[in-house]
């Protein structure tokens, strides 16, 4: 599968580009059009698009304003203090939208027309998964007009509007699996099967009862989600520049070295041991997941940077090499989702059970390489937690606070340093960053780069700024919530 990455994309970005003309009269009788692909020949190409705005400029770009990275040079320098305009967002927007949306909506008619349900469900759970990570960046997002030709200025619909939408859009989709009519293509570049992508289709409903503080239909969608690191929504990546490398990798260590580094980042100072904020303990040893998500041989940059090691480097891969697998809709953010809505909504005991079902995995290797943990000797441990761990002069517990609130500290730090390189970091600290949550002080504490205010979403694009009337005005600032989060 990796060898055909690069035409794939060249793929998506065709389908993309014939999106609207496709609908016209009288173009299905070109059979060379790429816009008349059989749907089971578009679902990787959408699949790609949805990887891009995954795994691409906006996960980095969330990634400096969480604590995660630190731009240095140029325009990164810029972007680290938050100095951004709504040009910025315009080439993932677009293809968020042609890319994705367009395409999955296509390849839905399609699957409807040929009787294959189960094919339209999987870009159903591709499609949501792009429009939610819209709706949690921006708000306010086109979604029932999107990629519509008859709607060319679509409406922007409401936040929560958008969020029920995509539960019911998966809520469908789930049912249509279920039901087992049809088959899922094996162009899909994830390889998962039925049953794995129902488990990811309830995570993704769990993520967003999570955006949208419905912790106890989060709990209940979880237990139904992701239950192995197999089942996750991933893509795996290769040696290949211009074609199958990871996304980050080719930004840190082939098109723009030593822009991004992680220099002033609060995560390796939690991960680091010789550091005065080290999150270990003597039931926890992070030096196997610091070295894997950082390196300190200063390559490109001062400081720590995110680890690029892979293949170009002669090494099994860290976190970004070349070669590494990037998780999209993963086991570890579902676990961690049991672990914090369950200790929200059925308390102390449950969130400690998921907790150390979580730790259990990473004491297993977890989501580390193996191969590099082995290579670079690195050590880790991860033994359960007891409720002493969490009570007065416990491990986990230093400044005497209740259990509960102990507990949950050390859950929404998991999750803050397992979302390294995710945009689901971003959208955590955002959500967390509310006084009315009763876990305020609890949170992470992450630091503004500049001023004394986090960025609490992105901005508009300008192509739609430009082109749209439907665009909010006033557009909102970097440092307005949004909706769910006001």
């Amino acid at each position: 599968m990796k060898n055909i990455y690069k035409y794939l994309l060249l793929l998506a970005v065709s389908a993309g580009s014939y999106s609207c003309e496709s609908l016209v009269d009288d173009l299905n009788e070109d059979p060379n059009n790429p816009g008349d692909a059989p749907a089971e020949l578009m679902l990787p190409g959408a699949e790609l698009a949805n990887v891009m705005v995954q795994e691409g400029d906006w996960a980095r770009l969330a990634g400096m304003w969480t604590g995660y990275f630190t731009g240095v040079d140029r325009q990164y320098a810029s972007l680290n203090q938050y100095v951004t305009t709504s040009g910025d967002y315009d080439a993932t927007w677009g293809n968020l939208y042609a890319g994705v949306v367009k395409n999955t909506r296509i390849i839905r008619a399609k699957a409807e027309a040929g009787n294959n349900p189960s094919l339209g469900a999987v870009a159903s759970i591709i499609e949501a998964n792009a429009v939610g990570t819209a709706a949690a960046l921006f708000g306010d997002v086109p979604f029932r007009e999107a990629a519509n030709p008859e709607f060319p200025s679509p409406a922007y619909d409401p936040q929560e509007q958008v969020y029920a939408d995509l539960q019911q859009l998966l809520t469908d989709a789930i049912e249509a699996l279920e039901e087992g009519r049809g088959t899922i293509p094996s162009t899909s570049i994830h390889g998962l099967s039925r049953a794995a992508w129902i488990e990811v289709a309830h995570t993704l409903k769990a993520r967003y009862y999570m955006h949208t503080r419905q912790y106890e239909e989060a709990y209940e969608e979880a237990q139904m989600g992701i239950s192995t690191l197999g089942n996750s929504l991933s893509v795996d990546h290769g040696s290949t520049y211009g074609g199958n490398l990871n996304l980050f990798n080719s930004f840190m260590d082939w098109d723009r070295p030593g822009y991004m580094s992680a220099r002033d980042g609060l995560a390796p100072r939690l991960l680091f041991a010789d550091e005065a904020s080290y999150r270990g303990n003597t039931k926890t040893n992070e030096e196997a997941r610091a070295n894997f998500a950082y390196i300190t041989d200063e390559q490109y940059a001062e400081g720590y940077e995110p680890n690029f090691y892979g293949y170009w480097w002669g090494t099994a891969p860290g976190l970004f090499g070349a070669d590494a697998t990037y998780y999209i809709v993963s086991y570890m953010e579902n676990q961690l989702t049991l672990a914090e809505a369950g200790a929200r909504t059925q308390g102390f005991e449950v969130g400690l059970q998921h907790l150390n079902e979580y730790r259990a995995f990473l004491n297993d290797g977890g989501y580390l390489n193996a191969d590099y943990v082995a290579e670079f000797e690195l050590e880790y441990s991860y033994e359960p937690y007891t409720l002493l761990d969490f009570t007065l002069a416990g491990v986990e517990n230093p400044d005497g606070t209740a259990p509960l609130n102990a507990l949950m500290r050390e859950i929404l730090e998991e999750r803050y340093i397992t979302f390294i390189g995710h945009i689901e970091g971003f959208n955590d600290m955002r959500r967390l960053n509310n006084s009315a949550d009763p876990f305020y002080n609890f949170r992470v504490m992450v630091t503004p780069n500049t001023g004394t205010a986090l960025p609490e979403r992105f901005l508009y694009p300008q192509a739609e700024i430009n082109s749209n009337p439907s665009v909010p005005s006033p557009q909102p600032g970097l440092f307005q919530p949004t909706p769910i989060n006001d």
